[in-house]
């Protein structure tokens, strides 16, 4: 079984019906061998996107019942603040959450400073909006 951590990035393009992002979304959901998990943070940063954009917010759901969300906790709070990578607040909360999933979680993820940070940490990475 593989664990992969979706990240915003992902998330949103597959939210948008980017062809390569939704296909490799549909596939791990459908994967009976893949668990598909991320932070309580995506359901508040898809909110913000759709709302952004003027959309319904209900569009998230079909991302959200497919991925186990970790609480935000004081414990990965501090996680992040102690990332040293030049990283923006929400991405070192992301990399914090996958990093409390074990080492073998894999990261899908399409953002260049989060894939760096990733490697630093010694997880993998994967960039499903890249065909």
């Amino acid at each position: 079984m593989t664990t992969y951590y979706l990240d915003t990035s992902v998330a949103v393009h597959a939210l948008h019906g980017e062809r390569s992002a939704e296909a490799w979304f549909d596939a791990i959901t459908e994967s009976a061998e893949d668990r598909l998990v991320s932070s309580r943070l995506l359901q508040t940063e898809l909110t913000r996107v759709l709302r952004r954009d003027g959309l319904a917010v209900q569009r998230r759901e079909p991302i959200l019942r497919s991925v186990d969300l970790a609480p935000i906790s004081e414990w990965l709070l501090t996680g992040a603040e102690a990332i040293t990578s030049q990283l923006k607040t929400l991405d070192a909360l992301h990399l914090a959450t996958a990093l409390a999933f074990g080492s073998d979680v894999v990261v899908a993820t399409h953002d260049a400073a989060l894939k760096t940070a990733v490697d630093a940490a010694g997880l993998r990475w994967i960039d499903p909006v890249v065909p």
